[in-house]
């Protein structure tokens, strides 16, 4: 590997992101929230916040919609109006609201004066009596949507509103359009997913610039559709994202487009996000034993084996679990549906393990985008490097299990559904992120760390094979353990050696254990993280 400049060219960037900015006008932007279905009421405060925090010379005003729900489950008010007679910027993001001849005639007004204005998702059906917003303004054609849901909406015991489940439909994959890379919008933006529907806005307006563009897989082929493009047009620029789902505001990348989209419209020189701070973990003593299984051969070639227990004696500063692809969502439901019922035990399992001491590496592959900037990414891709060692001798055998369909058990089609890690487990303040096995190395090496326990999906496939999983890790030196409890296999009981898919994870356990790495169980794990030896040796 070679250094990174662009990185430290970044970082750079961030720490002096607005030396000089004393004494400029603050631009003024004010945000609409009025997307019931889309939980706007959610998600812009939080970004308000966010933007406030993050970048300078900026101030913010949020209107929340409010008042009797329409026809459409949406607002019928919106208060405070008068904040766009001095703002450089609107940001909207509203869907069918029906407002008062005043109130609607006032963004109209800002409008047509050549008021800036970044539009977000539901934005193009934003007003019930002023849809001529979306091709005279944002200079679009929304007309539907391919199939998905957002999340539900719902009330906890409190009666306080609730976001209840996750979207629902294929999940789309945002590039960059390779003509338009190098516009001010797409500054430090990377493709990204996004699960929420993909919008059918085509034909655009002549003078539309696309930034990104967005594509799903259904089982009758794959469809693009424009996901951000600019205009200028009678003395205004415009930004219409049609992403921007619940969790699209959780994505790191998704997050600098849409600041990017507002210091573009508002005439200012882009702001790079502040620098994050990247600490270095403590390193607690301790040793913890614990108990781990193999297989030993009968006799050389006998192809006869027996389980055999075996003891590992691992210190606390010097492991770290991997978890591996986690994801949100898998293509194949029956994956899917395994790695929720897996993530509870899982978290509570990662959990004691950080407050003992232990590093936590998320290696959720294809979705860095999501994490681009945070201090656990930062950690993996600031370790300084470290040669790769010459790759252990160690041949490839063949699998028990036919995967070669792709092991689904549900007879799902192939697409990538992913985003990010599955929410439901945690990222520490210590933890590191990364989907590069020349990065993990690096910081491995540099924290003293040659003991890897790995868990996630899948067994047969990623848990093996990534470039920082058994495989690779192994080869490099690295003394790994899988958990066998904390795993899954992609396997299809219809194919050979027809055993069950519980059956066919085993098979491919003991696989393992024969020739790459011993296994242990969770709960001996979760033991032994109870009794620290804090006086014994390595």
């Amino acid at each position: 590997m070679k250094t990174k400049p662009w990185l430290t060219l970044l970082i750079a960037a961030g720490a002096i992101m607005l030396n000089g900015c004393g004494g400029i006008r603050p631009l003024k932007v004010v945000f609409i929230s009025g997307s019931n279905e889309y939980f706007s009421d959610i998600s812009l405060p939080a970004y308000k916040a966010y933007l406030e925090r993050s970048y300078q010379a900026i101030e913010i005003t949020l209107l929340q919609g409010d008042g009797a729900y329409n026809a459409k489950n949406e607002f019928t008010n919106l208060d405070g109006l008068e904040a766009l007679d001095d703002c450089d910027v609107l940001l909207t993001y509203t869907r069918r609201m029906t407002l008062p001849d005043e109130q609607i005639n006032r963004i109209k007004r800002y409008v047509e004066s050549g008021g800036n204005v970044v539009a977000i998702r539901t934005a193009s059906h934003g007003y019930q009596n002023y849809l001529e917003f979306d091709q005279e303004v944002l200079g679009g054609n929304y007309h539907d949507h391919y199939p998905g849901s957002p999340e539900e909406g719902g009330h906890d015991a409190l009666e306080q509103r609730a976001v209840k489940g996750p979207p629902t439909g294929p999940t789309m994959r945002v590039t960059v359009d390779a003509e338009h890379e190098n516009h001010p919008v797409l500054f430090g933006v990377s493709p990204f997913s996004s699960r929420y529907s993909l919008y059918k806005v085509l034909p655009l307006s002549d003078d539309a610039e696309v930034l990104l563009h967005g594509t799903i897989t259904l089982a009758d082929g794959q469809f693009t559709e424009p996901v951000a493009w600019t205009r200028e047009h009678q003395g205004r620029r415009i930004c219409y994202i049609t992403a921007g789902g619940l969790q699209d505001w959780e994505n790191a990348t998704f997050r600098r487009l849409v600041a990017n989209a507002i210091f573009w419209a508002g005439g200012r020189e882009l702001q790079a996000p502040p620098a994050a701070a990247v600490e270095s973990r403590p390193k607690p003593q301790g040793v913890i034993s614990l108990p781990a299984r193999t297989q030993r051969e009968a006799a050389p070639g006998s192809d006869r084996w027996k389980a055999s227990g075996i003891s590992k004696r691992l210190p606390v500063a010097g492991t770290a679990i991997l978890i591996c692809d986690m994801w949100d969502q898998h293509w194949c439901r029956g994956a899917s549906e395994r790695v929720d019922r897996m993530v509870g035990r899982m978290g509570t399992v990662v959990s004691k393990a950080r407050d003992a001491g232990i590093q936590i590496i998320h290696a959720p592959s294809a979705t860095m985008a999501f994490y681009a900037g945070t201090p656990q990414r930062l950690r993996a891709q600031l370790a300084p490097e470290h040669p790769n060692p010459t790759p252990l001798d160690i041949p490839d055998r063949p699998l028990p299990i036919d995967d070669s369909d792709g092991g689904c058990d549900t007879d799902d089609y192939t697409y990538r559904a992913w985003t990010r890690q599955h929410p439901g487990l945690e990222i520490g303040a210590y933890d590191v992120i990364s989907d590069d096995g020349d990065e993990i190395y690096n910081y491995l090496r540099e924290e003293g760390i040659t003991n890897l326990i790995i868990m996630g999906v899948h067994t047969n496939m990623c848990v093996l094979n990534r470039s920082f999983a058994i495989k690779q890790m192994t080869r490099w030196g690295i003394d790994c353990l899988l958990v066998r409890d904390l795993t899954d296999t992609m396997y299809d009981p219809k194919d050979r050696p027809f055993v069950s898919h519980d059956e066919g994870t085993e098979l491919v356990v003991k696989h393992i254990e024969k020739f790459w790495c011993p296994s242990i169980h969770s709960a001996d794990l979760e033991e032994a993280l109870e009794h620290i030896d804090l006086g014994g040796g390595g």
